[in-house]
């Protein structure tokens, strides 16, 4: 008997083998695939987020200067601002322009590393500062608005 001619087992296992490989392969193809789509979603939620609460605070500022008119008024204001955005924190920078009674907020996330910039107007003075992301309280006290954590 002579078993060298005989080559019915190797096609079966060889089959076998290839196939395992080839699903290896699309399944590792799919799955890169899809981490590239859900780092694109995030991002884009990041940016849509951080944009939404930029506004928000720009038109809590913006009325919070109009409530304020008077120098020897005291205001207070919450805003319930979320804590995260994209599953990760991020930072909210309040700052001036080179233009009279423009300011500028700056929000970014170093999740996904989206910055967001926000523009306003206000009458009144706006002190610059840097805080975390969450509820803050916008103060009027002394001529200027004040941008804090809320305590």
């Amino acid at each position: 008997m002579i078993l060298r001619s005989d080559r019915r087992g190797s096609s079966t296992a060889l089959g076998y083998v290839l196939s395992l490989g080839i699903a290896a392969v699309l399944i590792s193809g799919l799955i890169v695939a899809g981490g590239g789509l859900m780092e694109s979603q995030r991002d884009q939620s990041a940016r849509t987020e951080l944009e939404v609460i930029g506004q928000t605070l720009a038109e809590e500022v913006t009325s919070a200067g109009r409530l304020a008119d008077c120098p020897s008024c005291e205001l207070r204001l919450r805003v319930d601002l979320p804590s995260r955005v994209a599953g990760g924190s991020y930072l909210i920078e309040v700052t001036d322009t080179a233009d009279a009674g423009i300011h500028r907020l700056v929000l970014n996330t170093s999740v996904t590393g989206v910055t967001i910039r926000v523009r306003f107007r206000s009458r009144l003075p706006v002190a610059e500062t840097s805080l975390a992301g969450g509820p803050v309280v916008i103060v009027y006290d002394s001529g200027t608005l004040e941008v804090r954590d809320a305590e």
